[in-house]
């Protein structure tokens, strides 16, 4: 069974998060299935207060389980696919790679370019994959990721229960979850996250999403100038404000900032000429009035 996507989002943000279930379609046309959660006609039902994210999440785990789902993509709302993804990979070889290697998730947007390994690689059946450190503050990113389903929920159990109702947040979700001390999970669960090789994983087509940013990180003048003349690109050597090659190729940072249109995914998609990314963006953003 090929693991369907999950997309967790909230009655304000659920016109953002058709204009993301549209952009998969345009990049992974054979995509998986997709189930939102989190408002009242979304595709799971909404059993918890939409505002707790965590219970949310947790909830529709539950119902993805009731459907003999183990495995799931969480992609969320403001983190749509900007160049053709990586079918075959997707729905076959890291659904088969996460089961062997017993891995709690596998983030899609791994290290290189700009992204450095932070430890030795593995190679499984000639890919290269690497397991995150046990000091890693970030080990359970909400960035587009594999999860094991039933990992996932458990996780998010005992974070329900650790945590007040006030941080049952995508934040604290990251930050809190990564810290076993804080968070309380177990060592076992969070020793096995895992990332990719992003050029390895990419299709050739999003080479140039790679050419972008290699000349975004020798801080090529011209490009710089340009971009700070369309929005102002912030942080040029900040590898989290730019696009992320591999199997589901996105903008790290999301097209979501603070409740606002991130200005570096507009800038980056005016500086492309990219008008497919932002095609009925705005029009989604003015729908819930942010």
């Amino acid at each position: 069974m090929t693991p369907p996507i999950l997309m967790p989002t909230a009655p304000k943000y659920a016109p953002l998060a058709k204009w993301t279930r549209e952009q998969i379609g345009r990049f992974w046309p054979d995509h998986p299935d997709i189930f939102l959660c989190g408002t009242p006609d979304s595709d799971l039902p909404l059993r918890d207060d939409p505002r707790d994210w965590m219970r949310v999440v947790y909830s529709a785990c539950a119902d993805l389980q009731s459907r003999s789902v183990e495995q799931i993509y969480l992609i969320l709302d403001d983190h749509p696919p900007i160049a053709p993804c990586n079918s075959s990979f997707l729905r076959e070889t890291l659904p088969r790679m996460a089961r062997e290697l017993k891995a709690t998730s596998i983030v899609t947007g791994g290290f290189g370019p700009l992204i450095k390994p932070k430890t030795e690689i593995t190679n499984w059946e000639g890919w290269r994959v690497e397991c995150l450190p046990a000091d890693e503050p970030w080990k359970l990113p909400l960035h587009p990721a594999l999860w094991k389903l039933e990992r996932l929920r458990a996780i998010l159990e005992i974070l329900i229960s650790r945590l007040p109702e006030e941080q049952h947040t995508p934040w604290a979700f990251e930050r809190v979850g990564s810290n076993p001390q804080k968070s309380g999970l177990p060592t076992e669960w969070l020793s096995s996250c895992w990332r990719l090789d992003a050029r390895q994983t990419s299709l050739p087509e999003t080479a140039e999403l790679h050419d972008f940013s290699d000349r975004i990180s020798r801080g090529g003048r011209r490009l710089l100038s340009t971009a700070k003349r369309v929005v102002g690109l912030r942080s040029p050597h900040d590898p989290l404000r730019h696009p992320r090659i591999g199997p589901y190729p996105c903008f790290w940072s999301g097209v979501m900032k603070k409740g606002k249109l991130n200005a570096d995914y507009m800038s980056y998609a005016s500086i492309k000429k990219r008008c497919d990314l932002t095609e009925g963006l705005e029009e989604s953003f003015a729908a819930f009035g942010a």
